[in-house]
């Protein structure tokens, strides 16, 4: 009977640590084309420090991660990349709308562009 008392026990604590945590916040995904590149833009809607902006130009990807100025605006991860930076007009505590825009830099011109929510 005791035998039997301790297993039951140890499956319960297993299971109860077995449970996965709740997630801080929700991704929402975007995609959208501006000029010659695609950009995937992942927001974490209620901690958008984990957001990133992936551009992909032909067959080379490069992502951004935001540049700790308190806006939405995004620098590379490495630099040396034609994309200096990203700027997304929302504001760090905006709720995930319908469209997100937003511009890129590149050599020295403003490249506007608009994503939209994407299920994938």
């Amino acid at each position: 009977m005791n035998r039997r008392l301790l297993i039951i026990g140890l499956l319960l604590s297993v299971l109860s640590f077995a449970q996965a945590e709740p997630k801080a916040y929700d991704l929402v995904k975007y995609r959208g084309k501006a000029a010659t590149v695609t950009i995937a833009f992942d927001f974490a809607d209620g901690y958008p420090q984990a957001s990133e902006i992936k551009i992909t130009d032909g067959k080379k990807t490069t992502t951004f991660r935001l540049d700790g100025s308190g806006e939405m605006k995004f620098a590379p991860e490495k630099a040396g990349g034609a994309i200096k930076s990203v700027a997304l007009k929302m504001g760090m505590d905006d709720s995930a709308p319908a469209k997100v825009s937003g511009s890129y830099l590149a050599g020295g011109k403003s490249v506007p562009f608009t994503l939209a929510k994407s299920g994938k």
